[in-house]
């Protein structure tokens, strides 16, 4: 799901395949569990991914982890793909050069559940107020 206002983007994802980095280029079956989703994108360190500003919070009272993140090299998929047979470069998503996205990693029902807002850092310098927006509306989701 995305929505979009006024300069704002949001996705939500439910991962049905990712690619990893550094990984055969095939897709894979995405970690089952928040604990093991949010162990997956640390990993990506070692493969260009730059985290920061990780917290841990909740959603709707379901544990959250907060990151925020870029990279210099394309990273198609690395988050995941909606379907089994997407295209990691056309339909997938993952961290992308030039923009720094607050990724939000929810622990909800039938598997992580992974929200994002990229922000073009070749445009915005500042990306501390699009954040705040981010993590303010995520306080408003409820989960049934």
């Amino acid at each position: 799901m995305t929505w979009v206002k006024a300069g704002n983007k949001v996705r939500f994802l439910l991962p049905a395949v990712v690619y990893r980095p550094g990984g055969s280029g095939s897709p894979e079956e995405p970690p089952a569990t928040y604990q093991s989703y949010v162990a997956y994108l640390r990993e990506q360190a070692g493969y260009h991914a730059n985290w920061r500003d990780e917290k841990t919070t909740t959603v709707s009272g379901r544990a959250t982890t907060l990151l925020t993140g870029n990279t210099n090299e394309p990273m198609d998929g690395s988050f995941g793909c909606p379907t089994a047979k997407a295209d990691p470069g056309k339909d997938c998503f993952g961290l992308q050069p030039d923009y720094d996205f607050r990724v939000a990693v929810i622990d909800a029902p039938g598997g992580p559940l992974v929200a994002w807002t990229p922000v073009d850092t070749t445009q915005v310098v500042n990306t501390s107020p699009v954040f705040r927006r981010f993590e303010g509306m995520l306080q408003t989701l409820t989960f049934r």
